[in-house]
């Protein structure tokens, strides 16, 4: 198949165009995906920027075509290229059955087996189909390509819910993440699975990005929505075994950081001294937040579980 020829990719029906539920859709995932689509990405690497995105998707035969051109264009090499046209063609499939056009594309062009499944795992991951998306993604025959854009999806896209598929992913591809706000968004996955194996991941970063993760780890546990999800996390918080850095962040964070106006700092501050063994230092803890009667707790050591279990009157 020549694949610089339109009416040979889309032999099928040359006067072919997105269907206008399809486009919406397309439009409406963008608009949930921070920073854009993948497709968006791959088009870039080809040097098609067009400004607000009107490239894709095509509204018409004359712009699919007009795409088309760009794509054939560009002076990326020939597996690029045909990469962003089967994952077009993926488009243009009613169903996930019915994928022919795009599989007959691939073999005709010789597409290697790692570009075809990388788009297959876009693809999905535009569409919000999350695990379908970790299938692809995490083959082994892949390298890599746009992972801290993938773990920052699977983290932070609003549709996406389930704690284990960014970790899945990361823990299947470990790929290099270095931008802060990625880094961050997986450590509010990994906290939410794991408290324990979060401070330990934290303790892998840099001196600052690690100082950062733990108040952000603290925060997370202690400022989460009411429920016994919250409860056994917070219990595993205050047991964790801090080194004697970690116990200096988790005391100032608590009691001149922004952790000081979280409701069951005080509660966290008596419950890690308990675990500790250190009932003497409850009543500098509590005097630090002043008296018992304005504070509305009970400081003692069997008090400490239900105020973290329960939200502050």
């Amino acid at each position: 198949m020549d694949f610089e020829d339109f009416d040979s990719v889309f032999a099928f029906d040359a006067d072919v165009v997105y269907g206008e539920s399809v486009r919406h859709k397309i439009e409406k995932n963008r608009r949930s995906m921070e920073g854009g689509l993948f497709i968006d990405r791959l088009l870039k690497t080809l040097g098609i920027n067009e400004p607000g995105n009107n490239i894709y998707p095509p509204k018409s035969n004359q712009s699919l075509r007009q795409l088309h051109q760009q794509i054939i264009d560009s002076p990326s090499p020939d597996h690029h290229r045909q990469s962003v046209l089967y994952y077009v063609l993926r488009d243009l499939s009613r169903t996930d059955k019915d994928s022919h056009h795009a599989s007959n594309f691939a073999k005709s062009v010789f597409l290697p087996e790692k570009y075809r499944i990388f788009i297959d795992g876009v693809w999905y991951l535009d569409r919000a189909r999350f695990e379908k998306a970790l299938d692809y993604l995490t083959e082994p025959v892949l390298i890599p390509t746009f992972p801290e854009e993938i773990v920052y999806a699977l983290c932070t896209h609003p549709d996406q819910h389930d704690m284990h598929i960014p970790l899945a992913y990361y823990y299947a591809v470990s790929p290099p993440v270095t931008s802060p706000k990625v880094l961050e968004a997986l450590y509010v996955k990994m906290a939410e699975s794991s408290v324990t194996e979060a401070l330990f991941w934290s303790r892998k970063q840099g001196p600052s990005m690690r100082r950062r993760l733990f108040d952000q780890l603290i925060h997370n546990v202690l400022d989460a929505p009411e429920g016994n999800d919250r409860a056994r996390r917070s219990i595993e918080l205050i047991h964790l075994p801090f080194d004697t850095e970690e116990e200096q962040w988790f005391l100032a964070y608590l009691t001149e950081g922004q952790g000081r106006n979280i409701p069951r700092a005080k509660d966290a501050l008596n419950g890690r001294a308990v675990a500790k063994g250190r009932s003497d230092a409850l009543a500098e803890l509590g005097k630090g937040f002043g008296s018992t009667a304005n504070s509305g707790m009970e400081w003692s050591g069997s008090s400490f579980e239900h105020g973290l279990m329960t939200p502050p009157r």
